[in-house]
This record gives structure tokens, sequence and C-alpha cells, in this order.
């Protein structure tokens, strides 16, 4: 249920601040279960209380005027494009000057301009501050405006790229994504509403050059996918592949790949060894790509099984960044993430990705859940006591998510949920090409991002050929250390830059100073050279991040002498 996934983010991400040395106790035994059980039996001690708020509030959603809304969303030769436009309509006391995102409310309505760059819909009559963006290499334009009742309000924008990197060999993808073909319309068990054409254009409006469509149970988005290549945009197939302990990914494979699920009987450990085994075989031997997705999930289901981390080197890539939460400490996208440098460490390189893991376009998947908590929070706090007299631990938690977590979930949910929300950047030179993409990923020619451009680029002595993510640097005998160059772009500021080596952290850089963009432009530009220690080294990975909302993470550069 979507309400026990919020509640284990929530609790994993308050697990994860708690101090090492000193944790909360109560804090650590709790769980996901144990909190909704009890905020259901809170809810039906307080629901009357709680039904005459939510009722005042679905009366004034009731007796709303709405207007009309026209944007228009253009690049900088005036060629119109599709592109994101995320709106949050003022509350009371909001002003377009003192507006914050993390509000206490998930106010954000996600809109999307088509294939022509224009976008008409019906809206609450109201003010509005509006977000308009196209992934990583547009600057993002904020702009506030009023709809009124019966009326049309227009907008046009112009979106500046200040990166073009598919000119610089670098394209970005959503190499996770779902569609109706998910859905038990054909004999799946998500509920997913978007076709693929849908899909496609909500890609293309986060600026994205490739993605995959990786539907559960079938490839029967497969041809319907296939329709939707553009010039500028290349779709993947795809299947996500359900086994009984991890969802396994078939990029770039015609064929229905089935994992045959053992009955009770014989759910020995030999068998699904076997299994897995055959169906990455049989991956393989199609052409495509063999990925691990999310491999630390809550659910047993879908996370890797740790007895098999001996094996986990069959797979040929490997989801450490799920979209579906936030790469926060505590999280199980940290865990994935610990995991491959815990890989890494022992020589067994997986090339990580990311996959947003869209099930949901419009990025509303917990509005109503998110009100009805905030709904329940104010109740208990104004009924303390009484709540806490056989929900003691309980309530105490609640009050920490509350305090600690709400404010990071809410920017998160309001920022990087939907399709390309993170996304996996490649290199690869030419056009792209499913194959020529498989290759790059394979290869570890990529960084994963959430909003910043991060490229490493390194040479040997005496060349000029340049060294990218999942390449090998040669060191001559007595060199000491690696000079490089950093393409570090955002559009929107970052707090710093971290290299990693299996020793842990070479150097971490505060960028607050390295800007080297011109004032009036909208993005930064943290561009630099670097000299780095190599004695000890094997390897190299970087980091630059401002939070979980705005952040990057490549592939490993590895040292050889």
């Amino acid at each position: 249920m979507k309400e026990t996934k919020f509640l284990s983010i929530a609790i994993g991400i308050l697990q994860g601040m708690q101090d090492g040395d000193h944790p909360d106790e109560v804090v650590m035994k709790m769980t996901a279960e144990q909190m909704y059980d009890a905020l259901t039996e809170l809810e039906k001690q307080y629901s009357d209380e709680l039904q005459k708020n939510l009722q005042a509030e679905k009366n004034a959603l009731k007796a709303e005027k709405t207007g009309n809304l026209r944007v228009t969303t253009m690049d900088g030769s005036g060629k119109n494009i599709p592109a994101q436009v995320k709106l949050f309509r003022l509350q009371k006391g909001e002003t377009p000057q003192n507006f914050n995102r993390v509000n206490g409310r998930i106010t954000m309505d996600r809109r999307i301009t088509g294939f022509d760059g224009e976008l008409i819909c019906e809206i609450a009559a109201g003010e509005y501050v509006a977000e308009i963006s196209c992934g990583s290499e547009y600057e993002i334009i904020t702009d506030s405006f009023i709809v009124t009742e019966d009326a049309l309000t227009q907008r046009r924008y112009e979106l500046k790229r200040f990166a073009d990197m598919a000119a610089k060999g670098w394209y970005a993808g959503d190499l996770h994504h779902h569609s109706i073909y998910s859905s038990p319309v054909y004999g799946g068990t998500d509920d997913v509403s978007e076709r693929p054409h849908e899909v496609c254009n909500s890609m293309m409006a986060m600026g994205l050059s490739f993605g995959a469509l990786s539907d559960h149970h079938n490839v029967l988005n497969h041809q319907e996918w296939k329709k939707e290549k553009r010039e500028n945009f290349l779709p993947v197939i795809s299947k996500e592949i359900s086994t009984s302990n991890g969802h396994v990914m078939a990029l770039g494979v015609e064929e229905d790949v089935i994992y045959r699920i053992p009955d009770d009987e014989h759910r020995k450990e030999d068998y699904l060894r076997f299994e897995f085994r055959r169906i990455v075989s049989q991956i393989k031997a199609a052409g495509g790509l063999a990925q691990l997705n999310h491999p630390r999930d809550l659910s047993v289901s879908i996370s890797w099984n740790p007895k098999f981390y001996d094996m986990i080197d069959i797979f040929e890539s490997m989801e450490i960044w799920n979209g579906s939460n936030p790469m926060l400490k505590g999280s199980t996208n940290d865990m994935a993430y610990r995991l491959w440098i815990e890989l890494l460490r022992q020589g067994r390189y997986i090339p990580a990705t990311t996959g947003s893991d869209t099930h949901n376009t419009r990025a509303d998947d917990y509005n109503a859940f998110y009100d009805e908590l905030s709904a329940l929070f104010q109740v208990i706090r104004q009924n303390r006591a009484a709540a806490s007299e056989n929900y003691q631990k309980e309530v105490y938690v609640f009050e920490q998510i509350f305090s600690k977590v709400i404010p990071v979930m809410e920017k998160w949910a309001e920022t990087n949920l939907t399709s390309g929300g993170v996304r996996t950047y490649v290199y690869q030179k030419g056009k792209p090409e499913q194959q020529s993409i498989l290759e790059a990923i394979r290869r570890g020619h990529s960084f994963l991002t959430d909003g910043p451009v991060l490229i490493p680029e390194f040479a040997e002595e005496g060349s000029t050929e340049r060294r990218i993510p999942g390449d090998h640097v040669r060191l001559e005998e007595q060199q000491k250390s690696l000079k490089g160059h950093i393409q570090l772009f955002s559009n929107r500021p970052l707090r710093h830059m971290v290299v990693y080596s299996e020793e842990g952290i070479v150097r971490d850089i505060d960028l607050k100073d390295h800007n080297l963009a011109e004032k009036d432009r909208n993005y930064c530009d943290y561009s630099m050279d670097l000299e780095l220690p190599a004695d000890h080294a094997g390897w190299f990975y970087f980091m630059a991040e401002d939070d979980c909302t705005n952040m990057a993470i490549t592939n490993p550069v590895f040292l050889d002498r």
C-alpha cells in the first residue's frame, strides 16, 4: 500500500538520522506496519473530529470556481517544445514573494505541455506560483499569475538552454517507467493509467533523450512504445521481471523472459539460484542488458536476497537510486548505494543506474494521504495525553516524523517524483541507438542525477584522450597524483562536491564561491580543474549535492598501475 510505503520511507529516514553511538531505541524499533495500525485506530478514535475538519475542506473545494489556463513553452530559437509546468496554488497568507514549497501541504499540481509545446487546462481560480522546467540543461523559470473565474489566463515561456549535453555525446534517459500495460487491464497489479504516448510526452517534458518502458508481467507495450521514436527521442524496449527475490530488468529484449516462480514445495535455494542464472543468460543471449532493480527494497519479494550476494555479479548494471523514494541516509536507496560501494571495495564492479519507477506521471501519489496525516497529526497534538494512553511509542515517533522528516519528504515529493525525476546520463559517440545506449550502461559511461550535470574527465600522461566514468586511467610508475577536469552545471545552487575512493572521502569541496556563471543567468557553473592524490587509490567516484532533491553521483573512474 502507498500508505505503508510512505510511512516506511519516513521511518527509515528518521532512523537514519539517529546518533550512531546513542540511537533512540523507540525510533529504531518502530515499523511502518506498527505505525499504520496505530494511526488507523487513532483515526477511528477521533473520526468525528477528523471528518468535521476534512468535510469543511471538501465543502470549500466544492465551492471553488474555476478558470482556464493556456501555457506555451519554447526553446531559445522560438521552437515549441514539451516542458514541465508545476502549479502551486497559494494558500491563505502566502504571496509570490514569501512562497516556500515546504509549507505543510503538498500543493504541487504537475502538468506538461504537449509535443507541440501547448497546455490548455481548467484549474481552480486563485493566485499561483508556477515553475516551468525541462530537465537538467535548461534554466528554471518561476512565475506568478492569477486565474480568474470563467476567464482564460495565457502565458508564454522561453526556456534557455545553458548546456547542450547531446552535442557532447551525453544523453539523459529514464530506465524504469511503467504504463497502463502494468495495470490489471493487461494482467498486471499496478494502478497505472498512462499509455506509452503519454509517457513519452512526460519524459520529453523532462528533457530526456531516451526512455525505457519497463512494465511488469508482459511485453505488450513493445510495439506501441517503439512507435514513439522521434528525431530527438529514442524508446528503449524493456520488461521488469517479477521474481520471488527481486526485480530483474530485461533491457533491449524483444521476447517475453519469464521467471518461473516455484511453489512452496520447490522453493529451494538451488532452484532460485538456477532460475536467476537462467533468465539472466536468456536476456544476454538475446542481446539485452540484465539489470538488478532496487536491491534493498523493504519488501522481500522485490529485494535481492542477501544469501545471493555471491552471485550478484551476473547482472550488468544495478539500480541504486530508485525514484519512488529519496536518496537519504536510512532510505532503501541509501542501502542500495552502500551495497554498491561495498561491492566496489571488494573489486566487484556493477555499473550503477537510476530509474524513476514512475507509476503516475501526475506525481500526486501522496497528496491525499499527506493531507490526511497532517489532519490526524493536528488532532493527536490537541489530544496528546489521551492518544498516548494506548499508543505512547507510536505518538512519540509520529511527532518525530512530523518535525524532522515530513518537511524533507514534502520538498522531495514536489520536486523529484514523476518521469525522469531521477535520470541516468550516458555517454556514447554518434546518434543514440538502443544497443549503443545499453553498451554505455554496461561500461558505466554514465552518471546519475535528479538535477546537476556532473562529468569528471581525466587523461593519461602524454595523451589528450579523455577518460570518463567507467574508464580505466593508466598511471606511470612514479605518478603520485591525477589531474583532471570536472564539468559541473546545475540550474539550482549546489553546496559541495565530494570525491570518494575505496578509503573514503578524498576531497570535500565547498562550492559556495566556485560559481563561474554570469550573475544574471539562472544557472550555476561549478566546473573546475582538479588534482587528486593517486598513491593508493584504485578508483574515484564523485558526488555533488545541495540536498536529496538536487544531487548527482558518477560511476567510478579506475586507476591502473
